[in-house]
């Protein structure tokens, strides 16, 4: 595991790295704090096991388990998680201090993970041309990179680039911050209504409370701009599924009860792609692909 660098960033980039090198911290609980983005993570980490090429599945042309690219993966939540279960994982992300936080929870995680991640790299979904074409077994943007993307054309290129880097029939999975989600999660912000939500509605542009600035994508806007760039869209995940904007502290009591738990979740997964479902969680994930041709 080294630590090199790439690429250079726009202006819009150097304010979403201002925005998550402040708290680096904060990146890493994110998933592990409120009950909306410990659905996210359970979820996510079910259409990971769903669609991702198995760890013995090797290519006839190379012993090696398969090569994954965690782009925009922060502190390195699921660059951690899936280098336990035996793949080889690269992760790439704009802010050095969630780079700095990666390696040191890479380093806690023990030698197994140690291992199996090959490289943590600063730059941008934007810029990958250190990475050769046809390169990794299958591609993550988790968590809402390309949402920071703000310019139309830059998130077209940055898709292009996520697309050219992974091999011909390989399996993306990207998620953005949904638009629809945003709208009901709004109604419980009313000391900054006035602040966010009349630019929301007429442009699908917000702060986060981070100050990162972002683009709210509409499901089947995200879905168009996949298909722009010749991915083909497999399945979509709302990222909280049915529990999106659910009471915090009556979901909570579900999630940690011993016996509603196991019945609901199994609800939960078996619907969180739903397409009734899939639109009011605060994050559209799509597994799309590579044509293999």
């Amino acid at each position: 595991m080294s630590g090199s660098q790439i690429g250079r960033v726009s202006n819009e980039a150097e304010a979403v790295r201002r925005a998550y090198d402040r708290d680096p911290e904060a990146e890493w609980q994110r998933l592990e704090g409120g009950t909306q983005w410990r659905l996210e993570y359970l979820i996510t980490c079910h259409a990971l096991k769903r669609h991702l090429p198995p760890v013995s599945l090797v290519s006839p042309m190379s012993s090696s388990p398969p090569h994954l690219l965690d782009a925009g993966g922060g502190p390195g939540r699921y660059t951690i998680h899936l280098a336990e279960q035996g793949h080889t994982v690269t992760l790439l992300d704009l802010s050095p201090a969630l780079l700095a936080l990666a390696r040191r929870r890479i380093a806690e995680a023990g030698r197994v993970v140690q291992q199996h991640v090959a490289d943590v790299i600063e730059g941008s979904i934007t810029e990958l041309s250190d990475f050769p074409d046809d390169h990794f077994d299958a591609v993550l943007c988790l968590g809402g990179p390309l949402s920071h993307v703000l310019d139309p054309a830059q998130r077209v290129i940055a898709l292009a680039e996520l697309r050219r880097v992974a091999k011909p029939g390989a399996p993306l999975f990207i998620s953005v911050m949904n638009r629809l989600g945003a709208y009901r999660t709004v109604v419980q912000w009313a000391d900054s209504w006035s602040q966010v939500f009349p630019h929301l509605l007429t442009s699908g542009h917000s702060t986060l409370a981070s100050e990162a600035p972002a683009y709210f994508f509409l499901p089947e806007e995200f879905s168009t701009l996949l298909e722009t760039v010749g991915l083909t869209v497999e399945r979509l995940y709302g990222s909280a599924g049915i529990g999106a904007h659910l009471h915090e502290e009556r979901l909570a009591a579900v999630l940690d009860h011993p016996e509603r738990w196991p019945l609901w979740r199994e609800a939960l997964l078996e619907t969180c792609d739903h397409p009734n479902v899939v639109g009011v969680s605060p994050h559209l994930l799509a597994v799309a692909r590579r044509p293999a041709g």
